[in-house]
C-alpha cells in the first residue's frame, strides 16, 4: 500500500503551489454571480482549469449544458471517486451560500491529487453540478447515470462552524396558479371569482397546518403574482410554496397530500381553479455516512480545524446532494468561513470573499484530496465505507 502520508504531504505542497491560482477563481467566480443552470462562465472556468491540468473533460454531461465531468485514470483497476463542485448564486444575493467556495475546494482537490494518480490506480473524477439551488442539477445528473459506478461522492460547504456532516431537510417545491374570473371591481365585483383571494387562503390554511404537523416540518411561501390592477378582481394569481421533513416517505406520504388539498381547497372557497405543478425535482434527506465522516474530522483537524459534532435533528437545510447520498456512499462535510454569518444572508456573501473563505478554498481541497486518496488506496477504507451505506440505507428502508 502507498505511503499515505507522504501522499498528503505531496497534496499540500501541490495546493500551496496552486493557491493563487485557486483563489483568483474563486474570486471570480464570486464577482460573476450566475443563477441556476445559467452558471455559463463558471462551468467553463472550472473545466478549462482542470483540463489544462491533464483531466480529459466531459462538457454538456447529462444534457445539462453547465455540467461537466473531468476524469484523471491511474494504472489498472481500482476504485472510481467523483468529488463534485456547485458554482450557481442566489437570485439577488449572488454567492450568499459560498458555492464559489464549493466550486474552488472541489477543483483544488483535483489539481491535487491528479499528478498522483498514475501512482495510485483508480479513477478520480470531478463532477461540475449545476443549479442546487431549487434546480436540482444533481438529481437530473442522477437520471442520466452519471453517478452509476461510483464507489463514494464527495463534497464539502461552507459554513458557521466546521462539522462532518449537515442535518438536512427532504424538500419539495410548487408553482400553484390560480385562475378566476375578472370584474370591474367597483362595478360589478359580484361577477368576478378572485384568484388573489385563492391565494390569500392558501396561507391561512398553511397557518392553520403548522399546529398539526411534526415539529421538523417547515412551509413557507411567496406570492410571484397577485394581479394587474386594484380595480380590477385578479384574474390570475400565483405563488411558490416549498414543504420540507425531516424524511422523504413523511414529506410525500403525510404532508404533500394535505398541502395539496390546501391549494384545492382554496380553488373551491373562491370558485376559481388551481393548476400545481413540480417547480423543482423532490430533494431528499442526507444519508450520513460514519466512516466518510470520521476521514473528514481526520483531516480537518490535521488542517487545524476544531471539529464539533452536529444534531441529526439539529438545524437544517435541504440539497440535492441527499438524492445522490442515497444511491452512492456520499459526504456533505461543512468548514467555517465566519462564526456568526448564515447562508444566504449578504453577511455570508462577503465571508464567502474574505481571507478566511480563501483559507478554507485550500483547506477544504485538501480535506477533499486526502479523503479521496484513503478510498482510492485503503481496501479495508472503502470496504467500510460501503458496509456503513448499506447499513443506513437498510434501516431508512426498514423505517
Amino acid at each position: 500500500m502507498p505511503d499515505t502520508a507522504a501522499l498528503i504531504d505531496r497534496i499540500d505542497t501541490a495546493l500551496e503551489r496552486e493557491r493563487g491560482a485557486l483563489l483568483e477563481l474563486s474570486h471570480r467566480i464570486h464577482a460573476n454571480p450566475e443563477i441556476r443552470f445559467e452558471e455559463v462562465q463558471a462551468s467553463r472556468w472550472l473545466a478549462d482549469a482542470l483540463e489544462q491540468r491533464g483531466f480529459v473533460l466531459e462538457r454538456g454531461l447529462g444534457g445539462l449544458p453547465t455540467a461537466f465531468r473531468a476524469s484523471m485514470q491511474g494504472p489498472g483497476e481500482g476504485p472510481t471517486v467523483a468529488i463534485l463542485c456547485e458554482y450557481d448564486a442566489l437570485p439577488g444575493l449572488g454567492h450568499a451560500c459560498g458555492h464559489n467556495l464549493i466550486a474552488t475546494m472541489g477543483a483544488g482537490a483535483g489539481f491535487a491529487l491528479g499528478p498522483l494518480m498514475a501512482e495510485i490506480g483508480g479513477t478520480l473524477l470531478v463532477i461540475g453540478t449545476p443549479a442546487e439551488e431549487g434546480g436540482g442539477g444533481k438529481i437530473v445528473l442522477l437520471k442520466a447515470g452519471v453517478f452509476d459506478g461510483l464507489d463514494a461522492a464527495l463534497m464539502l460547504h461552507p459554513a458557521n462552524v466546521d462539522q462532518a456532516g449537515m442535518a438536512s431537510l427532504a424538500s419539495v417545491k410548487y408553482e400553484v396558479a390560480f385562475s378566476g374570473v375578472p370584474a370591474h371591481a367597483a362595478l360589478a365585483p359580484h361577477l368576478g371569482r378572485n384568484a388573489l383571494d385563492a391565494v390569500r387562503l392558501v396561507f391561512a390554511g398553511i397557518d392553520a397546518m403548522r399546529q398539526h404537523v411534526r415539529d421538523d416540518v417547515r412551509m413557507h411561501a411567496i406570492i410571484t403574482h397577485g394581479g394587474d390592477a386594484a380595480n380590477i378582481i385578479p384574474e390570475r394569481a400565483s405563488m411558490t410554496c416549498v414543504a420540507r421533513a425531516a424524511d422523504a416517505a413523511h414529506l410525500h406520504d403525510e404532508l404533500v397530500p394535505r398541502l395539496r388539498d390546501v391549494f384545492q381547497g382554496a380553488a373551491l372557497m373562491t370558485g376559481t381553479s388551481a393548476r400545481v405543478s413540480n417547480a423543482s425535482h423532490p430533494y431528499a434527506e442526507i444519508l450520513s455516512n460514519a466512516p466518510l465522516e470520521a476521514a473528514f474530522e481526520r483531516h480537518a483537524t490535521r488542517r487545524g480545524r476544531s471539529v464539533t459534532p452536529y444534531a441529526p435533528n439539529g438545524p437544517a437545510g435541504s440539497t440535492d446532494m441527499g438524492n445522490v447520498s442515497q444511491i452512492v456512499p456520499g459526504l456533505h462535510g461543512m468548514l467555517a468561513i465566519d462564526d456568526e454569518a448564515l447562508p444566504h444572508t449578504e453577511a455570508f456573501a462577503q465571508a464567502a470573499r474574505s481571507e478566511r473563505g480563501d483559507a478554507t478554498v485550500i483547506d477544504g481541497a485538501s480535506v477533499l484530496a486526502s479523503v479521496a486518496l484513503e478510498l482510492l488506496t485503503d481496501p479495508a477504507a472503502l470496504a467500510a465505507v460501503k458496509a456503513a451505506f448499506e447499513r443506513e440505507r437498510g434501516a431508512v428502508r426498514a423505517a
